[in-house]
């Protein structure tokens, strides 16, 4: 059996190693020469140094950060757990040396490439959000700062010695609007940059992104909604290549999908409490509140209900 992936990405590559390692004949190709420095330093680092492990990769020797604390609208302090600051960019340099970019006739093909999903249907009332990065200097406190509204969010998180700028909404024009608000915020100057781009992020759950399988074709990652309600979209894209990986190793493709919707019931929740946030709807945010909590105080920052309300109360 011959699997051909599309997209070298986060998801993309590390479901090459998992196929190449155990003796699958797989191709990988990506229209990029090389990794750029788009989005995605964040990662819910308990779970990815798992997954990672199970391709002989140690996730610390790319750690650039661990910040102690997460300031949100420079008004809400929360105590960081899990989110670490990793290159991104070095760990898919790494990957790709080993790496022959190719395309062929194949049994199974993997569409992993993320908000563009070049292969699978396109989505029917797709929701795609527009961001925009820099890579610059600052002497800040190792944190990570946010600045929030209802439809979306800025960010600076620290490369160790540089920061990450970024933010993304509903437009590009909005994405600079939130920018220029963190800037105001923290007092981060604009002092220019090494490195700029704009890409966009899909902010649906996987249960909105079908068709998930498509004749012989699967998505895998940000392609078909692996991405949290905050945007985190490595960890989850990597437990969705290793489910896909572990269906076919066990001639199961049939329970792929099914699979994937049980593993990420936790995303569908997260994403009907930003909907409802979004849309005004207080009571169901309120209802679905408890259990966002829960599960990221788990698997990202430490959070109360009254944090969380706290910060609904500041968005507008």
């Amino acid at each position: 059996m011959q699997i051909q992936i599309y997209g070298a990405g986060i998801a993309g590559s590390y479901l090459h190693e998992l196929l190449s390692q155990n003796g699958f004949d797989v191709r990988i190709y990506d229209l990029r020469s090389k990794p750029d420095c788009r989005c995605a330093w964040g990662i819910a680092y308990s779970e990815a140094k798992e997954l990672y492990d199970r391709i002989g990769i140690n996730l610390d020797d790319y750690i650039l950060s661990k910040p102690k604390e997460v300031v949100i609208n420079g008004k809400i302090v929360l105590k960081n757990k899990n989110v670490y600051i990793f290159d991104r960019k070095k760990l898919l340099e790494d990957l790709w040396r080993n790496f022959k970019f190719e395309k062929s006739e194949a049994d199974v093909v993997v569409d992993a490439t993320g908000c563009s999903r070049a292969v699978l249907p396109k989505i029917e009332n797709d929701v795609v959000y527009c961001t925009v990065q820099s890579i610059e200097r600052h002497d800040l406190d190792e944190n990570i700062y946010i600045h929030m509204r209802k439809t979306g969010y800025a960010w600076a998180f620290p490369l160790g010695g540089r920061w990450h700028i970024g933010a993304g909404d509903q437009s590009y024009e909005r994405a600079f609007e939130l920018v220029r608000k963190l800037r105001k915020v923290y007092g981060i100057e604009d002092r220019g940059n090494e490195c700029y781009c704009k890409a966009k992020i899909r902010m649906l759950p996987p249960s909105k992104c079908k068709p998930i399988v498509h004749g012989n074709i699967y998505g895998v990652g940000e392609a078909i909604g692996c991405v949290s309600g905050g945007g985190e979209g490595n960890a989850p894209s990597l437990k969705c290549a290793l489910i896909f990986y572990e269906c076919l190793a066990n001639n199961a493709l049939e329970e792929y999908e099914k699979r994937v919707l049980e593993e990420f019931w936790w995303i569908e929740e997260e994403h009907k409490f930003v909907t409802a946030v979004q849309s005004g709807k207080k009571f169901t945010a309120l209802r679905l509140l408890p259990k966002v909590v829960s599960i990221e105080s788990k698997r990202s920052v430490s959070q109360s209900i009254r944090d969380i309300k706290n910060l609904l109360n500041l968005l507008r």
